[in-house]
């Protein structure tokens, strides 16, 4: 059953289709849709949504190598839903920061862009931004993963995972940032690993084993298929804004 942790906080998840249109702003512009993307997103996006509470945990740009492209996905943390419920109301019809979010809404209109959105709750391990940075936790390069667990069993996914996966997998390379449980939702969790040294991993960590998988693995694997459907993996690289860098 999916459970709501007091002490955690909440994350606004978007993904973005960065689209084949062009904004009449750039229309002698060469650079790519992605350094476009990032200029308007901090100057127009990114304070209007600090200015209503909002904190930018993340943006990273989908590598054309594994995941779709171009795309761009944000994720922002809140302290509950009445910060939801604030941008909410600001960025409605007559709401203090309508015409802004009019702004941003036209030039994503512009670009072709399209996009999904969801509301996510923290896992009850999972640390803060501020908890992150003072780690000095680096995201430059991550793997997201969304997971289709079982109905309602997206915690027990979870604990599972940190209690048989995360002390392996942060063994060879994959850093746990926390895993996310989609609200409104009833068979949703996001993962995501930070890779240690970036690119630099692949050469150093991968394939993960070579023959047979280690006895972790072979433990994790017994219980996993219980708890998981499916799972689709994308390697995202941060863009400039991203805090964790």
């Amino acid at each position: 059953m999916k459970k709501y942790h007091s002490h955690t906080l909440m994350y606004l998840h978007e993904t973005i289709d960065l689209g084949s249109g062009r904004s009449e702003q750039f229309t002698a512009d060469e650079r790519s849709r992605e350094d476009i993307f990032t200029q308007v997103f901090s100057d127009v996006y990114q304070p209007m949504m600090e200015e209503l509470g909002a904190r930018l945990f993340a943006i990273w740009g989908t590598t054309p190598f594994n995941g779709h492209w171009p795309q761009v996905t944000v994720v922002w943390e809140i302290d509950a839903f009445a910060d939801y419920a604030r941008i909410g109301r600001a960025q409605s019809r007559g709401g203090s920061h309508e015409a802004p979010f009019g702004t941003w809404r036209a030039f994503l209109s512009e670009t072709g862009a399209r996009g999904e959105g969801r509301i996510m709750y923290a896992g009850r391990s999972n640390n803060t931004l501020a908890q992150l940075k003072d780690a000095g936790f680096s995201a430059g390069l991550v793997i997201q993963e969304i997971m289709q667990t079982k109905p309602g069993r997206q915690d027990d996914y979870i604990r599972e995972l940190e209690r048989l996966y995360v002390p392996w997998s942060e063994s060879t390379g994959k850093m746990w940032l926390g895993s996310f449980i989609t609200t409104f939702r009833f068979n949703e969790v996001i993962h995501y690993w930070a890779l240690e040294g970036d690119w630099a991993c692949f050469e150093n960590h991968y394939p993960s084993w070579k023959d047979s998988p280690p006895a972790e693995i072979v433990t994790w694997m017994s219980v996993a298929p219980a708890l998981r459907d499916g799972w689709e993996d994308s390697i995202l690289q941060a863009l400039p804004p991203s805090p964790l860098q």
